[in-house]
């Protein structure tokens, strides 16, 4: 089973520069985990997108993203950066992008694309990102990951659907699809999206349990992502509650087709926490496959 995280850490770049970069990925690799990221530790996953992309912009002072003009390009220069650190020192690394529709509704749209009902904005969103993405692709990341946690409180289903596609089949390397919150409403219409090699989603903070009794689960080729850690407690879990949670999926889809990471990010947590529970994680799954 791929051992990996979703995305941020808690050190950050403001304060240590490189350092928070190269802190992130060290404390990853000494946890155990496999598939590292770069830590995300600049930005929250919202402010890295609305500064690299044209069109979008962001207000420190309010801490705010706006679309203000057409959406043109997307600038991947911050995320090379931060990867130049991250594979000097990892084997395997995934990239992070913030899923279109996500960045829409976490922006004011002002001008050009008059509102939240037009379907181009999105569109014209996941286009940049697949700049951002390339990018990374063709600079040695063996995964991206689109996160979408709007997807679990009513987005638009038809034309988030539409964007994601657009990313994940632009891109010759697997794409994982990561949606927070409760998914059990919405799942079986993640698992028909074109392109997307993985659905990633929280289980031990964020209730998704129902979904490991979805026959359409058992029939799909797709891998789940089993978030088993909570991202929301500094309580850090017992290694039996991560096993037993592993063990409840194995029963439903083979190990192959299963990939172990947190709820969601670790930002919030503290570091020798967020450490911590990656390492129970590990142990877990090295405890199941004995």
């Amino acid at each position: 089973m791929l051992t990996t995280v979703i995305g941020s850490y808690p050190l950050s770049y403001a304060e240590l520069g490189r350092d928070a970069v190269a802190g992130s990925v060290k404390d990853q690799l000494d946890a155990g985990i496999q598939l590292v990221t770069d830590g995300q530790t600049r930005y929250d996953m919202v402010e890295y997108f609305a500064r690299a992309i044209e069109g979008y912009s962001y207000d420190a002072g309010s801490s705010r993203s706006f679309i203000k003009g057409k959406i043109g390009k997307g600038d991947p220069g911050v995320f090379l950066e931060d990867l130049e650190v991250t594979r000097g020192i990892a084997p395997h690394v995934k990239g992070n992008i913030t899923g279109p529709v996500t960045l829409v509704f976490s922006s004011s749209i002002e001008g050009y694309y008059q509102g939240y009902q037009n379907r181009q904005v999105y569109l014209d969103t996941a286009e940049a990102l697949l700049d951002i993405a390339r990018a990374l692709e063709q600079n040695g990341v063996e995964w991206i990951q689109v996160d979408e946690p709007f997807l679990s409180v009513g987005a638009p289903m038809e034309v988030a659907r539409e964007a994601v596609q657009r990313i994940a089949l632009g891109l010759k390397i697997p794409v994982a699809l990561h949606v927070c919150g409760e998914v059990n409403r919405i799942f079986k219409e993640l698992l028909e999206w074109e392109g997307v090699r993985m659905l990633s989603h929280a289980f031990m903070g964020d209730g998704s349990l129902k979904i490991l009794d979805f026959p359409e689960l058992w029939a799909s080729d797709k891998m789940l992502g089993l978030g088993c850690i909570d991202t929301k407690s500094t309580r850090v879990e017992e290694v039996e509650e991560i096993e037993e949670l592993i063990r409840a999926a194995l029963t439903k889809i083979p190990a192959e087709r299963l990939a172990l990471h947190p709820d969601c990010g670790l930002r919030i947590l503290p570091r020798e926490v967020a450490f911590e529970k990656m390492k129970r994680m590990v142990i877990a799954a090295g405890r199941v496959l004995q």
